[in-house]
């Protein structure tokens, strides 16, 4: 069995871990990603961001971080998600779905208005993840257009929310 909670201190080793396995392989290391998270730690802390784990065979077995970025350099309620990432012993079980699905769920909750990602259209677009390009977001690293930027529109969005986005640790 899998349980979704919140992130606690004590799981930050653990967290390094799995995302370190989860994007490391023959062809690249993690050190973007493991950047990422700490960063994200050291600008965003608790409570301002949703931090998530998946724990399973009493293991944390998957993570996701998201936490309020800036757009045309002022801060915004807009959250950036990453990464999102789940221990390959554990992939295709459906972790990965449940961890983005309690990260709406709880960003709702908040009263957020939009999560943005980088990540597969065709993985995202499940939870209503959309191109961000269209709504008037972009990202610069992305590129402008670029179909892997997406959005989830959230209860509390409105178009008045536009412009260039950077996660809050860049």
């Amino acid at each position: 069995m899998t349980t979704i909670r919140p992130s606690r201190p004590d799981d930050a080793a653990a967290i390094l871990v799995v995302v370190s396995d989860a994007f490391a392989d023959d062809t690249r290391d993690a050190t973007e990603e493991l950047a990422i998270v700490r960063r994200t730690w050291s600008a965003c802390p608790l409570p301002d961001r949703i931090e998530l784990v998946a724990v399973a065979d009493g293991a944390v077995a998957g993570h996701v971080l998201a936490a309020p970025g800036r757009l045309d350099a002022r801060a915004t309620a807009v959250a950036g998600v990453a990464p999102v990432c789940v221990a390959p012993a554990y992939q295709h079980r459906g972790i990965g779905s449940a961890l983005v699905a309690e990260l709406i769920r709880t960003a709702e909750e908040r009263n957020w208005p939009l999560l943005v990602l980088l990540g597969d259209p065709a993985f995202y677009g499940r939870f209503g993840f959309e191109s961000a390009g269209p709504l008037g977001l972009d990202y610069a690293p992305a590129g402008a257009g670029n179909p892997h930027f997406q959005a989830r529109r959230l209860p509390g969005s409105s178009g008045a929310r536009r412009g260039a986005f950077s996660y809050c640790w860049e």
